[in-house]
């Protein structure tokens, strides 16, 4: 059982193809340490591609570094990067366990975030055990590269068939107007507020939500949020 708190039916893989392409791609930008999850909509599963020191890849000893599941639950809600010492993501210096070997405790990351369908999504962290500013400023050089980048790894895996998380394609059961109607729903707005916003009368808005309770099969408001999140029928915002 990993130590960030997820499943413990994780599938460690090294596609010797992908793990090439990172390794060129991030050390030619002065980059090396990397991990990429394809992440399921729960995160019961998540497949790993990396080249961090074994001393990171342990779950008992993760937390030791930084903490992990943190920047998991983290990333599911984020769509723009993000540096773990903004995020009190880092374990604190005091706290920090030596490891045997050359590994340092880790001084800075960074995660990139790319979501797919129905909450299907993959993440690209970066971290560093020394010259923490200059892997900032590294990372801000090339985040738009850095960005197109995870989402080429995320592409080729869907289209390829290597990772098994790649998301069963169907037909949305939510019409156009449902999914607006629910997404400003998530987002707090009464059902006279959404009439305003969409251009149709109060009676319509509650027409329309009582259409998604019985499709998505919930009888309030928050239960279908939730289940429409899963399913990724609407996005969560951050």
């Amino acid at each position: 059982m990993r130590s960030d708190g997820q499943a413990n039916n994780n599938t460690l893989i090294q596609p010797a193809d992908v793990r090439q392409l990172l390794d060129a791609e991030l050390s030619r930008r002065g980059l090396g340490h990397f991990e990429v999850y394809q992440c399921g909509p729960t995160l019961d599963e998540a497949e790993i591609i990396t080249n961090y020191p074994d001393a990171l890849d342990r779950g008992d000893a993760a937390d030791d570094f930084y903490q992990r599941g943190h920047l998991l639950s983290l990333s599911k809600r984020r769509i723009k990067p993000f540096f773990w010492s903004d995020e009190n993501i880092l374990a604190p210096a005091a706290e920090a366990v030596p490891v045997p070997g050359p590994c340092a405790p880790v001084g800075e990351g960074a995660s990139f975030i790319v979501h797919g369908n129905q909450g299907f999504y993959s993440i690209l962290n970066l971290c560093s055990f020394g010259e923490h500013q200059q892997f900032r400023e590294r990372v801000l050089a090339n985040k738009s590269e850095l960005q197109m980048l995870l989402v080429s790894v995320y592409d080729e895996a869907l289209e390829s068939g290597a990772t098994s998380l790649a998301p069963v394609v169907r037909e949305t059961v939510l019409t156009p107007r449902e999914t607006e109607v629910l997404s400003w729903t998530s987002l707090g707005k009464t059902y006279n507020e959404i009439a305003l916003l969409v251009s149709m009368s109060p009676r319509t808005v509650k027409f329309h939500m009582k259409n998604i309770f019985s499709k998505l099969n919930v009888t309030n408001g928050k239960s279908a949020i939730r289940k429409a999140l899963q399913l990724g029928y609407i996005r969560e915002q951050a």
